[in-house]
């Protein structure tokens, strides 16, 4: 069953700017290094807007096959060794721009697919 891991986050005030750039260099770079993340069906991103005290949070969502393909990834990622190093130095999580006492992570998982309608 697909399951979707989603994260929240606001930007430091200030470093909305730099937050933008990096974000962007981030996903380009994961577009460039595809064959690293396997397990990632998609990948999508967000910001609230007219949401009150929410409004600007930032959501990203990474969908996966199911629960031991989310595990499996973030298992050879954990240490960041060999090409995950590279992916550190350009993740915008590690570059001081994330107020991180404001993030959230969740494992969602999709119910009744087959009455979607997309």
């Amino acid at each position: 069953m697909t399951i979707f891991e989603v994260e929240t986050w606001k930007v430091k005030h200030g470093k909305e700017e730099e937050h933008k750039l990096a974000l962007r260099n981030w996903l380009n770079w994961v577009r460039v290094h595809k064959e690293l993340f396997p397990e990632w069906k998609s990948l999508r991103y967000f910001t609230k807007t007219i949401a009150g005290g929410e409004t600007d949070r930032h959501i990203m969502i990474w969908e996966y096959e199911n629960l031991a393909a989310f595990e499996q990834y973030k298992t050879r990622r954990k240490d960041y060794d060999g090409p995950y190093a590279e992916y550190k130095k350009v993740d915008p999580y590690h570059m001081d721009l994330f107020d991180h006492s404001s993030m959230t992570v969740e494992v969602w998982k999709d119910l009744e697919r087959d009455i979607w309608i997309e």
